[in-house]
């Protein structure tokens, strides 16, 4: 969206009054989501459970990773309407330890349908560190955020697409980068769709170019790249091979582009509202006023600009006296200016800092950590990847790689056109949080989840603005949505 669509999002207001939910027989529904965030598809091994018992101290609802809102909505106003009061949730111990009582109010926004769960590990909140996930192959680490990539039987249907290419961006480590977290969304939608994966990392960019048309030569292939640098050898190669597919992840496709190229792109006006409003919430902190910001890399960044307007809005709609000042670096490629930016606003008050997700942008959360601000990193999780500011960080706000290319491979496989551009947001499982690694302040948990609800719901969009260096991602994009 462009950089002057204004603040993308209106108010978000608590729901009042439960709705009216038939007293039946509470019965088991497909899943809507798992605790990691990612895609969870219909298979025929997916048997989802909620177990509704009663104890000396009351009604308990009893749930396991696969349980859905639904379920949940309708057995705990079955509990409210026959008790007069809210049943104690508790996740099955083989998916987390823990309880949460829920009150009326959050009873109500569940039977709305306008409160997803809130409770450690799941889709999009984990307060509290994840167990070890089931499922494999996985990316973990004992601090950080787990993310697990189910792999899923091989589905019946006929399987339109037979081999999936990575072709990584030179020079970029596989852990936890976009590339890498990318191949693990190809890898487990490889082993769904019954295709063959591969991975290509080239080292100049004539490998690139190779790489590239070898690959498009396959039967029934889709090619993936991640980020721009790839994109002019992705037209070249696509014009060649029109029967391939082309996934260009975190890349808007202009119209030019040949029909066989879609771009994958990420809401991040959505990824900075939640990184607003978890900043003002943590410098807020109840005392109903306080000081944060944001460093972008320049003005006329279409990323920075989005993340800017979502930071704002986000900031705005957790605390509306919070002050909120933003310093633009110049370029995406100075960590010293960076640093530079991020000592000003620490001098100028700002106890809460996130900036974009380029080397301006890790220095300046070096240097807003080393000048004791806490911080909130967007794109990947800082835990991982910028580990040495740990003590400062509060959470990452995540596009996750993963659940965008496995959908588009899924749209590619059942023979469905993939959108010349997709753009995925937390209605999809696109955008995420990762674990906090900070106590989260009192109340923030409950309105945190029902501000989530509301954009998986589809908050309104902004209007698109004029045409830019990079092109918007207003213009023919289609929001992906959940499965």
């Amino acid at each position: 969206y462009g950089a002057t669509a204004g603040p993308p999002f209106g108010p978000v207001e608590l729901p009042s009054e439960a709705g009216d939910v038939p007293s039946e027989p509470v019965e088991p529904v497909e899943p809507r989501f798992d605790p990691s965030g990612a895609r969870q598809r219909r298979t025929r091994n997916s048997r989802p459970s909620a177990t509704l018992m009663h104890s000396s101290t009351g009604w308990i609802l009893e749930l396991t990773s696969a349980s859905s809102p639904a379920i949940v909505a309708r057995a705990a106003n079955v509990v409210v309407r026959a008790a007069g009061q809210p049943p104690t949730l508790r996740l099955a111990a083989s998916t987390i330890r823990g309880t949460m009582t829920l009150s009326k109010t959050l009873i109500a926004g569940l039977a709305s349908g306008a409160l997803g769960i809130i409770i450690a590990g799941c889709s999009l909140i984990s307060p509290h560190p994840t167990p070890e996930p089931t499922p494999s192959p996985t990316v973990r680490s004992t601090a950080g955020t787990s993310i697990s990539f189910a792999t899923a039987t091989p589905t019946e249907a006929p399987h339109l697409v037979k081999t999936i290419t990575l072709v990584a961006p030179i020079g970029e480590p596989r852990d936890w980068t976009p590339a890498g977290l990318t191949w693990k969304g190809i890898q487990a939608e490889a082993a769904r769709v019954g295709a063959t994966a591969s991975l290509q990392e080239p080292l100049s960019n004539e490998e690139l170019a190779t790489d590239l048309d070898t690959a498009a030569q396959d039967d029934s292939a889709v090619v993936v790249t991640v980020g721009p640098a790839a994109d002019p050898a992705v037209q070249v190669a696509a014009a060649a091979h029109p029967a391939a597919q082309f996934l260009e992840v975190d890349v808007v496709v202009p119209d030019s582009a040949p029909g066989n190229v879609h771009g994958l792109a990420f809401d991040e006006a959505e990824a900075g509202y939640l990184g607003g409003y978890v900043a003002a919430a943590f410098a807020d902190s109840g005392s109903g006023s306080g000081s944060i910001g944001m460093v972008g890399d320049t003005k006329t960044d279409v990323p920075s600009a989005n993340y800017e307007a979502g930071f704002r809005s986000g900031a705005a709609q957790e605390s509306p006296d919070i002050a909120v000042s933003v310093a633009y670096v110049g370029t995406p490629d100075s960590p010293d200016r960076g640093r530079v930016a991020a000592t000003g606003l620490v001098e100028g008050g700002s106890t809460v800092i996130m900036a974009v997700p380029s080397l301006s942008g890790i220095g300046a959360l070096r240097e807003a950590c080393a000048g004791k601000a806490q911080v909130v990193a967007v794109d990947t999780d800082a835990w991982q990847t910028v580990p040495d500011i740990q003590p400062c960080l509060v959470v990452s706000i995540m596009k996750r790689y993963d659940v965008a290319v496995a959908d588009a491979i899924d749209t590619a496989n059942s023979g469905d056109t993939i959108p010349r551009v997709t753009v995925s947001g937390v209605a999809s499982g696109g955008i995420a949080l990762s674990e906090f690694h900070a106590t989260l302040p009192e109340g923030v948990p409950a309105k945190l989840a029902v501000v989530i609800a509301t954009l998986k719901a589809g908050p309104p969009r902004p209007s698109p603005a004029p045409p830019t260096a990079r092109p918007s991602a207003s213009a023919n994009a289609s929001t992906g949505s959940g499965a």
